[in-house]
């Protein structure tokens, strides 16, 4: 047997054998396309309808609202609750420093934006292998198909263009599926992103305002994220480590020039 011959069979046999693991990919991605249709349905009905929030209003009200009673404005905002959990979070903290506020707001905008960046990027995954996944169900099957037309074997070859053409269907259906998952939910968080980051300015500028006016402020908090996941009573010790107890106030730290 040839050099060329041996490698043909290697090629041909690997092929065929990429066929079930093939279809059996395509059949999840189908699968995480429909959860995924599910999820957005879902997602619409518990957060998404309840995001009623007017940017302006919300950023009026915060400029107007003493420095004490800002957290209480937010939780009367239509925004989210891990929306407001950080932005309760920056306003919790404007005894820190400019600098550290700052740094402050976009690490916790940032963790935010990376939980919604996760869920487009399942949608997106999906959009780039399910046409990959239905191209190989569709070459991998004309191969035997074709030479069986040869042979004169009609069932053969119905049986490889059905097995081709669902590949390529099933991989195009998920795709089209993914990507308008996808652009629904980019449309959703860009408008999250665009209302937190108005409001995380506003609220910086709140406290850029109370420290020149020398006003008592908070700070030491880290959000209610760090309260669930080591609970109330470790989170309380923690806090008394750095010499703060739940609703401790702590005078403004001057701005060194």
């Amino acid at each position: 047997m040839s050099v060329s011959l041996l490698l043909s069979d290697i090629l041909h046999n690997t092929a065929q054998a990429l066929l079930v693991p093939a279809m059996t990919i395509l059949g999840l991605l189908l699968a995480c396309t429909v959860v995924g249709i599910a999820s957005v349905i879902t997602e619409f009905f518990t957060e998404r309808r309840h995001f009623q929030t007017s940017v302006a209003a919300d950023i009026n009200a915060v400029h107007a609202a003493p420095l004490h009673d800002v957290c209480d404005t937010l939780a009367a905002c239509k925004l989210l609750r891990s929306q407001k959990e950080v932005l309760i979070t920056i306003a919790r903290n404007a005894g820190l420093t400019q600098e550290e506020q700052c740094a402050l707001a976009k690490s916790e905008l940032s963790r935010l934006d990376a939980k919604y960046q996760h869920k487009v990027k399942r949608s997106e995954l999906i959009t780039k292998v399910g046409p990959m996944m239905g191209l190989i169900c569709t070459l991998i099957p004309l191969g035997p198909g074709i030479v069986a037309m040869g042979q004169g074997q009609v069932d053969e070859l119905a049986s490889s263009l059905l097995i081709a053409f669902d590949g390529t269907v099933a991989g195009l259906v998920s795709a089209v599926v993914a990507m308008l998952i996808s652009t629904v939910r980019k449309r959703w968080y860009k408008e999250y992103k665009t209302a937190m980051e108005a409001l995380a300015v506003a609220l910086l500028e709140k406290s850029d305002q109370a420290r020149s006016a020398g006003d008592v402020a908070e700070c030491g908090y880290c959000g209610a994220f760090y309260e669930h996941a080591f609970g109330s009573r470790a989170w309380m010790k923690i806090e008394s480590l750095f010499g703060r107890n739940s609703g401790h106030k702590q005078v403004a730290r001057k701005e060194t020039v």
